[in-house]
């Protein structure tokens, strides 16, 4: 098989009711471009019919493939998982819910030249939310992009999109230092690569707030605040450094 210009990892945990969907429309638009693809679905220890669907859904789309964990590592573990498996010279995670749509790393393509790391952004010129989120949400969110970009990723407005893309060297020597596997990690993998110089590109990019989200604001807000400084603590003692 030809080296893949392009890797996208999809984590996926509990999704029977929208990963078939999900990923023919993915398969639809990948195989339009002018790139070899492979995608990666990396299933967190599933308890419904996930795994099962995927394998039924991939025999016939060879680009595609399934890493099954029978026990749950938490999303942040199994992007990692299919970062550091991959063969992509680029390497984007993204999620089931497709509250980025695929197409929208064609806003990526123009600044792989100059940058190793290149993440969306809602709130930066250009990007969008498409459904008005709740207050509270609302508040946690910029509230805690906020607190991440004063003592871990100054400079970068948002930290939470999971739309992120990585080079393949980048992604080698980032992933292994990652020690978060739930809500945190994407900050901590922005600090990593700060701290070991990577060019970051924020692009702005279109959100599509999506029905069935499991993202729990009260509760991700708290671990936010705990972790934000367990970043820093790492951070400025050394953890991060190269092993």
């Amino acid at each position: 098989m030809t080296k893949p210009f392009l890797s996208v990892i999809l984590p996926a945990y509990n999704e029977e009711a929208r990963i078939l969907p999900s990923l023919r429309r993915r398969h639809e638009y990948l195989e339009k471009q002018n790139y070899d693809y492979e995608l990666i679905v990396v299933n967190d220890g599933s308890t419904d019919r996930t795994r099962k669907i995927v394998e039924q859904a991939i025999r016939d789309w060879p680009r595609f493939k399934l890493i099954d964990n029978k026990i749950n590592k938490g999303k942040g573990g199994v992007v990692k998982q299919g970062m550091l498996a991959a063969q992509g010279e680029w390497r984007l995670f993204m999620d089931v819910d497709e509250s980025v749509p695929i197409n929208e790393i064609e806003r990526f393509w123009p600044h792989i030249k100059n940058y190793e790391v290149i993440i969306g952004s809602r709130y930066i010129e250009g990007g969008k939310i498409t459904k008005k989120q709740p207050l509270l949400r609302r508040i946690i969110s910029r509230g805690g992009n906020l607190l991440t970009q004063t003592f871990v990723a100054w400079g970068i407005k948002d930290t939470q999109c999971g739309f992120k893309m990585f080079t393949e060297h980048a992604a080698k020597e980032i992933f292994p230092l990652q020690t978060m596997e739930r809500w945190s990690f994407d900050m901590e993998l922005i600090a990593i690569a700060k701290k070991h110089g990577y060019k970051i590109k924020e692009v702005p990019v279109i959100w599509e707030e999506e029905a069935g989200s499991k993202v729990q604001a009260a509760k991700a807000a708290l671990r936010s605040l705990r972790d934000v400084f367990v970043i820093w603590w790492r951070k400025i003692t050394g953890k991060y450094n190269k092993k």
